[in-house]
């Protein structure tokens, strides 16, 4: 009897334990993430700028993320090096966290600086991680005018 289970739990494992979710094999990826801000002018070094608009508590912008993601709808994560201290210990980061790519893998996040910022510059990251499991990262440099 033990015998007989033992070989009906070996068959069990043997057809069940194996699907096409468990099967190592090529996954096709034709992704890419490249960040830009295409509504802010650029300089030789790769640095966006941003005039901030005195007189207005915050000046804002749209990032936006080329994939290559067609028809995935890929999530995209945001963050910025730097952060405002919005009072009771709570901290607020610059950009949007997270987006979706539309139907031709672009995906738009907002940046928000305060007037605080004028003079500094602020790197912003995004990432994502592909149906092959390849993360992509990619960041853009934006310098705060006055």
């Amino acid at each position: 009897m033990v015998k007989k289970l033992i070989i009906y739990i070996f068959i069990y494992t043997l057809l069940g334990g194996c699907s096409a979710d468990n099967v190592v094999g090529t996954c096709d990826s034709n992704c890419y993430l490249d960040i830009n801000a295409p509504n802010l002018e650029i300089d030789n070094n790769e640095y966006y700028h941003m005039t901030f608009l005195f007189g207005y508590i915050q000046t804002f912008t749209t990032l936006e993320a080329q994939t290559g993601a067609d028809n995935n709808y890929e999530k995209l994560k945001w963050i910025s090096n730097k952060e405002i201290h919005m009072g009771y210990g709570e901290w607020a980061n610059l950009v949007n966290g997270d987006s979706y790519t539309d139907e031709n893998g672009r995906a738009r996040t907002v940046l928000g600086v305060w007037e605080t910022f004028v003079g500094d510059t602020i790197t912003v990251y995004a990432g994502y991680t592909d149906k092959c499991d390849i993360q992509y990262i990619d960041s853009l440099k934006v310098v705060i005018d006055g």
